[in-house]
């Protein structure tokens, strides 16, 4: 008798209540397991986006700098400032506007031509609500030049705002405004430095630019 009872004990199965308590601890322990893995892939993808916005911020305001510096060492090379980045008259498709205008002898590869590419090109930098950051842009030697307005390419459509750095020298500080500011005597003054302020999603940042200096202040405030 005692044989037959410890034979049935050993071949004993779960237990209904045994086998839904495991069902319950594994049911948990995917669960947990479900939200870590889903914990770290949303942090990757922050970060990945972050790290995506941060080389792109920092890509535009390089080729910014690489433009106004281009124009700059042209216009030494040719014995004079014209074609440096200053405040300039600018004819735009959406009307006239005063803005930062250089000049490039080569171009640049966000030009969109239709054709043969150009060289002397005018180039004006600009930001609208629409489009963000915009390069103005048209060759010297096209036919209509004095009178068509500039083309447009958008460098960055994640730039907010565009403002100007000007330095105080009596009060020793930076003063950042919103335009191109006029000077005392009836010309609009060249910033020494540019500001792009970046937004995509909850990410924030702003790249400053300096400029290469430009004995030229730029055209009537009018």
């Amino acid at each position: 008798m005692n044989r037959r009872s410890t034979s049935s004990r050993r071949v004993r199965g779960f237990t209904l209540v045994e086998v839904l308590l495991a069902l319950v601890l594994l049911a948990a322990l995917l669960t947990a397991l479900n939200q870590f893995v889903f914990s770290i892939t949303e942090v990757w993808t922050r970060r990945q986006e972050h790290f995506v916005f941060i080389q792109h911020t920092r890509a535009v305001a390089r080729h910014v700098e690489e433009l106004v510096q281009t124009a700059a060492v042209a216009a030494r090379r040719s014995g004079t400032t014209l074609g440096a980045a200053v405040p300039a008259e600018c004819p735009l498709p959406q009307g006239r506007a005063t803005l930062l205008q250089f000049d490039l002898p080569a171009g640049d590869r966000v030009m969109g031509w239709t054709g043969q590419p150009l060289p002397e090109v005018q180039c004006a930098l600009g930001w609208t609500g629409e489009d963000g950051l915009v390069l103005y842009w048209k060759s010297r030697l096209e036919l209509d030049f004095a009178s068509a307005p500039l083309r447009k390419a958008v460098l960055s459509p994640y730039v907010t705002a565009l403002s100007y750095d000007y330095y105080d020298d009596i009060a020793g500080s930076w003063q950042t405004k919103a335009d191109l500011q006029p000077g005392p005597n009836g010309t609009y003054l060249a910033p020494s430095r540019l500001r792009l302020r970046f937004r995509h999603g909850k990410e924030e940042t702003e790249e400053i630019i300096t400029l290469p200096d430009s004995a030229e202040e730029g055209v009537p405030a009018y």
